[in-house]
């Protein structure tokens, strides 16, 4: 893994990461200097950082710079990033690719979501890393479904969560402390286009075993859960047509940055 460390003086980056606490992060799956929505992706990370102070992070000399590291060769799963306190510094990291999948085992911890800044992704990245290990080693599971103090699923520790009821789409109400998630944004967008109705619900983990359920994401895609352990043992509704035409429709939309 090679870091950068965005140098505001200079007007690039340069070589070695930044230190300090991760206060925001973004990552993107690249094939050969392909990203699926880059531009959404920008816009989400430049807009938290300008809260957290780092004005660099909207302007066009640092799009120029981040782009101009995204190799145009390969698999790789970078991630630009917030760190420090005092006077944060924006950084990037050139991650190999892991392992994707399309399907998964996922645990429901008997305890609600423990993050502390559900809205932004970064903060909580160490702690839900710890979970996924738990999930891992005790039980199997390749992620961990959070769910609120109320019982309602959320979101995955690293993905949106999707489900569908027939022909419908659903979708976490917007009142669940969830991640403003660019994959779901696309695939929502594409329902409304074809025009899919699209619903907001709050469901708990139980509703949804007769169900189709989906966790999306930039690295993965979409994936389908296979079953879910720990509150619930069971397995879940197995993919249907609709799954491997959505994989499909979501694998081309990758484009040159």
């Amino acid at each position: 893994m090679r870091s950068w460390t965005w140098d505001p003086l200079r007007r690039e980056f340069v070589s070695g990461g930044a230190t300090g606490e991760l206060r925001l992060a973004d990552s993107w799956f690249v094939g050969d200097g392909r990203v699926r929505a880059f531009e959404r992706h920008r816009r989400r990370f430049s807009k938290a950082a300008l809260e957290l102070g780092c004005t660099d992070a909207d302007s066009t000399d640092f799009c120029s710079a981040l782009i101009d590291l995204i190799p145009r060769s390969g698999e790789w799963f970078p991630r630009v990033e917030v760190l420090g306190d005092d006077e944060p510094a924006l950084g990037f990291r050139l991650r190999p690719v892991p392992s994707r999948t399309d399907e998964l085992d996922v645990w429901i911890p008997p305890f609600s979501d423990p993050r502390q800044h559900p809205k932004t992704k970064g903060p909580d990245i160490g702690r839900l890393g710890e979970l996924r290990t738990r999930a891992h080693e005790e039980h199997r599971c390749d992620e961990v479904l959070l769910v609120d103090e109320h019982g309602f699923a959320v979101e995955s520790a690293t993905s949106s969560l999707l489900w569908w009821e027939d022909e419908t789409l659903c979708v976490p109400h917007p009142e669940l402390a969830q991640l403003p998630g660019v994959t779901t944004s696309l695939i929502q967008d594409e329902a409304r286009r074809r025009s899919i109705r699209i619903e907001y619900r709050r469901v708990r983990p139980s509703d949804l075993l007769r169900h189709e359920v989906w966790l999306v994401n930039a690295l993965h895609g979409i994936r389908r859960i296979r079953a879910f352990s720990g509150q619930l043992n069971c397995e879940c509704a197995r993919a249907t047509k609709k799954f491997w035409e959505w994989k499909a429709w979501l694998a081309v939309q990758m484009t040159l940055v």
